[in-house]
């Protein structure tokens, strides 16, 4: 029975995460990511790696698959989102020019 669970549980799990897509063609759609937290996704992406490698120290298979494909659609999300940032967004975050800093 609980074979069953695991093979059950880490599928759920693998398709879980491909729920990020959803935002992912919605962003592809409007071209923009303005209204997405890019920390979110980051933090979310940092935990898929801490439990991949906890996966991968005790051996267990299903942690390490769901967070494979969790991990890998994370890192892709948050790369759509900074490509599709408005470029008003990045220029703020950008650290300012050796020119900028004279003027000051």
């Amino acid at each position: 029975m609980s074979s069953i669970f695991a093979v059950v549980a880490t599928s759920w799990g693998v398709l879980m995460s491909a729920a990020p897509l959803f935002q992912v063609r919605l962003i592809l759609k409007r071209r923009d990511s303005a209204g997405v937290s890019i920390w979110y996704t980051a933090i979310l992406l940092i935990g898929f790696v801490l439990w991949l490698v906890y996966g991968i120290t005790i051996g267990n298979i299903p942690i390490m698959a769901t967070n494979t494909a969790s991990m890998t659609v994370a890192l892709f999300t948050l790369g759509i989102i900074l490509h599709f940032r408005p470029v008003i967004a990045r220029a703020a975050c950008a650290p300012a020019s050796e020119q900028d800093v004279l003027e000051r």
